[in-house]
C-alpha cells in the first residue's frame, strides 16, 4: 500500500471523444504517476465515459500523424495498475450500458467517491 501523498485521483470530464486531441493527456498523467509508484485512481466523467466505452478509443489518436491511438495509452496506464471508474449518472446520460464498458475499467463509482478522495488529505488530485 502506497504512504499518505503517494495516491493520486483523476477527474477525467473534458476529455471527451468529439475532442481526442485531448484523449490521451489523463492516460499519460495517470501513467507516469504509477510508474512513480502512486496508487491511482481515474474517474470519468460526463462525455469523457464514453471512452470506457469498447470500441471508442481504438478510434481516437490524440496526435493524427501518430500512430498511437488513445487506447494504447489506456491500456499502459491499465497495466500499470491505474484503475478506471466510470459514473453511472454519466453512463445513463450517455446511454453506456455497463455491457458495452471496457474490460480494463474497474466498476462504476460517481461524484460521492472521487469527493471522498478529494477530501481525503492522503489523496491529492487533478482534473482533465
Amino acid at each position: 500500500m502506497s504512504e499518505p501523498g503517494e495516491r493520486l485521483a483523476i477527474l477525467v470530464w473534458a476529455a471527451e471523444p468529439e475532442a481526442p486531441q485531448r484523449c490521451a493527456t489523463p492516460f499519460y498523467f495517470a501513467a507516469a504517476a504509477a510508474a512513480m509508484d502512486c496508487e491511482v485512481e481515474m474517474y470519468f466523467t460526463a462525455a469523457s465515459v464514453r471512452l470506457l466505452e469498447a470500441g471508442v478509443a481504438e478510434a481516437l489518436h490524440a496526435d493524427p500523424r501518430a500512430g498511437k491511438s488513445v487506447a494504447r495509452f489506456l491500456q499502459e496506464a491499465h497495466a500499470l495498475g491505474v484503475r478506471m471508474y466510470a459514473c453511472p449518472t454519466a453512463m445513463a446520460a450517455c446511454e453506456l450500458s455497463a455491457a458495452r464498458v471496457r474490460p480494463e475499467c474497474a466498476g462504476q463509482a460517481g461524484a460521492a467517491s472521487y469527493l471522498g478522495r478529494v477530501l481525503d488529505a492522503a489523496w491529492h488530485t487533478i482534473e482533465f
